[in-house]
């Protein structure tokens, strides 16, 4: 049993197993995910959004860390909970536009696959906390580049982003 709900959560109700680019489809679907969620109950609470961040990461290294035992590997391909919990901290405290959906998943998916420093080094920390580590630096650096372009070029209001 905690074999198959560590696969099942690692690989985010199996979108990982799916051939092709499984990150990026992982993404997509929690960015469509989140702005579903949003228009069903019309807002989202910053407490509600840090404390789903912290359950996909919290749950996410256990998973991973199992999967990758399972797979005799450090990072497994078929675990993307790390692209979820990355992809929900880059829309953390940001208001729920198309403009932040679409490049808020782009600039998530280019840090992830670029590494910039300390992305790349993050992946050392080992199988659970390494696989979902880097994610989440590379949604740390996704939201700043959101938050410096709604700055500089939207002009959107940041006062009240959760509605």
């Amino acid at each position: 049993m905690k074999k198959r709900l560590s696969i099942l959560l690692a690989t985010f109700f199996y979108i990982g197993c799916l051939p092709g680019a499984r990150g990026t489809y992982a993404s997509i679907v929690t960015s469509s995910v989140y702005y579903l969620v949003f228009n069903a109950f019309n807002q989202i609470t910053p407490a509600l959004h840090l404390s789903v961040i912290c359950l996909v990461t919290s749950a996410g290294v256990a998973a991973a860390n199992e999967v990758s035992k399972l797979y005799g590997h450090h990072d497994p391909q078929v675990v993307v909970i790390d692209e979820v919990a990355g992809q929900l901290l880059t829309f953390l405290f940001l208001p729920v536009t198309w403009i932040n959906l679409c490049l808020g998943t782009v600039l998530f998916r280019l840090f992830d696959i670029w590494k910039p420093y300390p992305i790349r080094k993050s992946e050392k920390l080992g199988h659970g906390v390494g696989i979902i580590a880097d994610d989440l630096i590379a949604g740390v650096y996704s939201n700043l580049i959101l938050r410096l372009v709604g700055w500089l070029l939207i002009n959107q209001s940041l006062a009240h982003p959760y509605g």
